[in-house]
């Protein structure tokens, strides 16, 4: 695959000593009071699975902080990554497929609040803003899942990882000191080729170009440096979708229009 002359001639990335790194929470958000007051609050750790039915009813989660990630394994073995929940984001037990073996679990810790569904309808039906609140974080997962569905089902590799790469650079990332944007990576390698659908080696050789490039560094495990934010989008067709979903300018990259 080639990369264009301007990702040729990238300056160093600055060593890891030079980088101020902000330990923030992942992300943390600001949870309207009427719905923080009536969840209760799971507190999560890497690694965790979280059950998908509260005391055997249906069960709503919305992410205070961290992040969590939903698979499912088809019949044969064939495990997908199918998407991942961010702070802000809200997930019912019903989203999950019926029969798939699905695993809701921690990429990232934090807390979830966590509600049984039919306290929570009741709750949205007597508070508007728990309404809205529910309405517009699950038009947002969605708008982002279609994005996802349109990479993984058109996007050649390093579109994949790009697209990727910049929705966590907008979504969790800070200025560094050096200049870019510094975040989180939350899935490992296998991880991140399932929820690509790549497989691993090839997953590891894209990273290695963008290493190569200048585009992208690791100062520390788990954690990405993207210098130029600019030159990573010009690397996906969804840099338009995803800037305007983050409320970024789109003046310099380019619409959602190819795939």
């Amino acid at each position: 695959m080639v990369m264009t002359a301007s990702l040729k001639t990238q300056d160093p990335t600055p060593p890891a000593s030079a980088i101020r790194m902000e330990r923030r929470p992942f992300g943390t958000v600001a949870i309207p009071a009427d719905l923080a007051a009536h969840g209760a609050t799971v507190r999560t750790r890497r690694g965790q699975t979280i059950a998908l039915a509260f005391d055997d009813s249906e069960a709503v989660f919305v992410v205070r902080s961290g992040a969590l990630m939903l698979t499912v394994t088809l019949p044969h073995g064939l495990r997908q990554v199918i998407t991942l929940l961010y702070p802000g984001d809200l997930f019912r037990s019903a989203f999950a497929p019926v029969d798939a073996g699905a695993t809701l679990s921690v990429v990232r810790p934090g807390e979830v609040l966590r509600f049984r569904w039919s306290a929570f309808a009741e709750l949205a039906a007597a508070e508007p803003k728990v309404t809205n609140y529910m309405q517009n974080a699950v038009a947002k997962q969605n708008a982002r899942q279609a994005i996802h569905m349109a990479a993984v089902g058109r996007f050649d590799c390093q579109q994949r990882v790009a697209t990727f790469l910049l929705e966590l650079a907008l979504r969790t990332g800070s200025p560094s000191s050096c200049g870019g944007l510094i975040f989180d990576v939350p899935l490992g390698r296998s991880d991140m080729a399932d929820y690509l659908g790549l497989n691993a080696d090839m997953l590891s050789r894209t990273m290695s170009r963008l290493r190569a490039s200048g585009l992208l560094s690791h100062p520390e495990r788990h954690r990405a440096l993207v210098p130029a934010i600019a030159d990573l989008a010009e690397l996906t067709p969804a840099a338009g979708s995803l800037m305007a979903l983050h409320g970024q300018s789109t003046a310099e990259v380019s619409p959602f229009s190819t795939v």
